[in-house]
């Protein structure tokens, strides 16, 4: 009797009865070393959150199974969270900072993820092999990140501010250490105040990254900031003194432009 490759060659069984009989046997033998073996992998438990690796949560880039994975980075440990649960974009929160980044995936010629803010700067870096490079506030070198497990997923914004206009009127103070006059804030069309307070929050965020006194020269003075609805995707737009920012509602973070947006629009060209 010749194996090979787990199939039974019956070259030297013959062909009778008895033969016929071998190979009854040796099927039953066969059968009962397969369940012995299949047996406790399929009794095997399903990995806990501790034990996944990074192979193990980046197979399979913007799966459909929500998951959200905690890492930390860099010299002083910055944590962050990196959460798949949305179907087009892929969300990232610094720990300490209020905003959520609505990240685009695109791949490179390696294979490699680039996980992209919406001016298209590089945020995350996954490659091939499951490891993760974080920039942003690591600078333009990034830092390698290792995995903490998996972490809640990044709720929608939903704050329960009252009214638009108390949230135009809590807004308002955010802005008043950019200029000697108050400036205006305002919300035109019926737009759900929870993504009205995300985008002026953002506004507020980016516009306090700008340089030291850049807000001092007349033609850099912002009179009012307008807030109304986008049909297709979010927008900033600066221009004689109003910034105008488009929110997409029902696209939850990745409705509204992000605080890098926001100072790219006011200070580009200046």
């Amino acid at each position: 009797m010749v194996i090979r490759h787990g199939l039974v060659s019956g070259r030297h069984l013959g062909s009778g009865v008895g033969a016929q009989l071998i190979l009854s046997w040796l099927s039953c033998i066969f059968m009962a070393f397969s369940l012995f073996i299949g047996g406790p992998v399929a009794a095997q438990a399903p990995k806990r959150g501790g034990d996944l690796t990074l192979n193990d949560m980046f197979s399979s880039p913007n799966a459909a199974a929500a998951q959200a994975v905690s890492f930390s980075a860099g010299p002083n440990n910055l944590r962050f969270v990196l959460d798949r649960s949305q179907p087009r974009v892929v969300l990232l929160r610094f720990d300490g900072d209020p905003e959520v980044w609505a990240l685009t995936s695109q791949w490179g010629p390696r294979g490699d993820e680039f996980l992209r803010n919406d001016i298209g700067e590089v945020i995350v870096r996954i490659t091939t092999l499951g490891g993760v490079t974080v920039y942003g506030p690591l600078g333009t070198n990034g830092g390698l990140a290792a995995s903490e497990g998996r972490a809640k997923t990044l709720s929608a914004p939903a704050r329960s501010e009252g009214n638009l206009q108390a949230t135009l009127e809590k807004a308002l103070r955010w802005f008043d250490k950019f200029s000697n006059r108050s400036i205006r804030v305002e919300a035109a069309g019926t737009l759900p105040p929870a993504l009205v307070y995300e985008a002026l929050e953002r506004a507020a965020q980016g516009m306090s990254r700008a340089p030291r006194g850049y807000f001092g020269r007349p033609e850099r003075r912002v009179k009012l900031i307008r807030v109304q609805r986008s049909f297709d995707r979010p927008s900033v737009r600066w221009q004689a003194g109003v910034l105008t920012i488009g929110v997409v509602p029902g696209a939850g973070y990745a409705g509204r432009p992000s605080s890098a947006a926001v100072l790219l629009a006011l200070t580009k060209g200046n």
